[in-house]
């Protein structure tokens, strides 16, 4: 090659590398998996302290979806990445780990956070961020984690923190004294992503999708059975999954469909909306 031709070589290569800094002054990128990690993020710091790269969209499967190249480049100037952490949540093992391998950066987790304060998580079960337990551990965590990035503001992260808390603990307390009152056992749901939901206030999640995909006519039939006989006259989906075995039960049974997302930014409208269909005041 000439000399020419090496020294534009060079030329790009340092282009490249100045383009994926953060600029002087600009807000720093966290990166987060799910909307509702951002909703944490902005009810500790704020909306405009951060820059929150959401790679799952609502709406979106997160056993699928594939980042746009505007996320990865958002992605590669993170200055922190606040993540799921599960074994079992693919998407960040495919995705965001090798980012974080390669380039060295801070992260927090909700899976370490849980793990680190001695509860029990269940290795199979991705969906951690639906136990509002988990989440106000979490909580204080991504806070100390927050402050690391961003100091300025800490007096204020700590506030906010203190209010966040009380919001879940009055959402635990009154999901409990809902569930209890009008005697809830349990609910059907084509994606079992309500487990940890479920298992803290003590009620049972029946899934009709089995190992991550549509039922076969054995277990259609069961689930069809079970509504029938427990009286069920609900069941939950959730968007960007199949409706076909679901519509299937609710023609043969009656049941109402309904929605429940896990993946919607407000994560306490999203629990409390759950908890209010679940004793039927929608």
């Amino acid at each position: 090659k000439t000399i020419i031709e090496r020294t534009k070589m060079k030329k790009n290569i340092l282009i490249l590398f100045f383009l994926s800094l953060p600029l002087l002054g600009e807000t720093p990128v966290i990166t987060v998996s799910i909307p509702p990690q951002a909703y944490f993020i902005h009810r500790i710091a704020g909306t405009n302290t951060f820059d929150v790269n959401i790679m799952i969209p609502n709406g979106q499967s997160p056993a699928v979806y594939s980042p746009t190249p505007s996320q990865i480049r958002k992605m590669n100037r993170s200055a922190g990445f606040f993540l799921i952490g599960h074994p079992a949540f693919i998407f960040e093992r495919k995705h965001i780990d090798p980012i974080l391998t390669k380039e060295n950066k801070s992260s927090v987790s909700i899976y370490e956070s849980v793990k680190n304060a001695g509860l029990t998580v269940d290795d199979s079960d991705p969906h951690i961020w639906m136990s509002p337990e988990f989440m106000k551990i979490t909580a204080r965590k991504l806070c100390n984690f927050l402050k690391e990035i961003h100091p300025e503001d800490s007096l204020a992260y700590k506030n906010n923190l203190t209010v966040l808390t009380r919001e879940i603990e009055t959402l635990q307390e009154n999901t409990s004294k809902l569930l209890k009152e009008f005697q809830i056992r349990q609910f059907i749901i084509y994606h079992p992503a309500w487990g940890y939901y479920a298992a803290e206030f003590n009620i049972e999640q029946i899934a009709i999708e089995s190992h991550g995909h549509e039922p076969g006519p054995r277990h259609l039939s069961h689930i069809t059975d079970h509504t029938h006989s427990h009286g069920e006259n609900k069941i939950f989906i959730q968007r960007g999954f199949s409706q076909k075995s679901v519509q299937a039960i609710a023609r043969e049974t009656g049941a109402e469909i309904l929605e429940a997302d896990p993946l919607e930014y407000d994560w306490i409208k999203s629990l409390n909306t759950m908890t209010q269909n679940l004793i039927g005041h929608p």
